[in-house]
């Protein structure tokens, strides 16, 4: 059995409601895993968001937790980014930041639409629907390197939590269509989900969600639901994780594997 312990971090793009909206940020939910092991996480993942930190933050003491929505609004220490000279400097950092690190990206992205008009009354909770592909995917992946790790998502609000934490237990005791329960509690060293809320900053979360949109957008595009990207930042991004997604056995198709889409 290979010696690393995994850890996958998740965040999520969208909302878990279902609309009828045509809107990406209301149409698609969008569940993107990191899978990260306890090594890389302590020796490159957690220095590097350290330092991004530590050049933006106005106390030393007192970091910022690594938001992209933040980020873009340059609320706070973020507003920092309106010097052009810092804001380089945190894309280097940034670019850095997911180009180095050794760790693997599943998303996950459902169409909220297509599915409630598919399923109505009888349609699954979008955000535990995510989580039951997510978790295949990740227990697929530690079986692939004969393997075992835990899992971490990020805080939504006492009511989501605790339906999380159920629908989570419910894959550990009950496995899926796919994964039998016996080689989902072989693989998942815990029968409980840890989840912590974004200011905690863990800092597989924070890559997770820095990553969120870019790999959302990416796997609706690979998946022909969106026309050529606008060349911009988050394009930047998406070009630069096309390595980190998980693939098949050869390394020549990720979707499927690293990029689902379900309807």
């Amino acid at each position: 059995m290979e010696s690393k312990k995994y850890r996958l971090y998740i965040d999520e793009s969208g909302t878990h409601n279902y609309s009828q909206s045509e809107k990406i940020d209301k149409r698609y939910l969008a569940l993107v895993g990191v899978i990260i092991s306890e090594e890389e996480n302590l020796t490159s993942v957690k220095p590097k968001v350290l330092t991004i930190k530590q050049m933006l933050a106005d106390d030393p003491d007192e970091l910022p937790v690594l938001h992209r929505e933040d980020i873009i609004a340059k609320k706070g220490c973020f507003r920092k980014m309106d010097d052009a000279e810092i804001k380089e400097k945190y894309n280097t950092l940034l670019f850095d930041l997911i180009e180095t690190p050794q760790y693997v990206i599943c998303c996950v992205v459902l169409d909220k639409k297509a599915h409630l008009n598919r399923y109505g009354e009888t349609a699954y909770h979008p955000y535990h629907y995510c989580l039951n592909v997510l978790l295949e995917r990740y227990s697929f992946f530690l079986e692939e390197r004969n393997t075992k790790g835990d899992v971490m998502a990020e805080a939504r609000g006492k009511r989501e939590d605790n339906e999380l934490r159920e629908a989570y237990k419910t894959f550990y005791n009950d496995g899926t269509y796919f994964r039998i329960k016996h080689s989902v509690q072989a693989r998942l060293t815990s029968s409980e989900i840890k989840i912590k809320p974004k200011s905690a900053g863990i800092e597989g979360i924070e890559l997770a969600d820095l990553l969120s949109l870019a790999c959302k957008l990416d796997t609706l595009q690979s998946h022909g639901q969106l026309s050529n990207l606008t060349d911009n930042f988050c394009k930047q991004v998406i070009d630069k994780v096309q390595t980190k997604y998980r693939t098949n056995d050869t390394g020549t198709k990720i979707n499927g594997f690293g990029r689902k889409l379900i309807k």
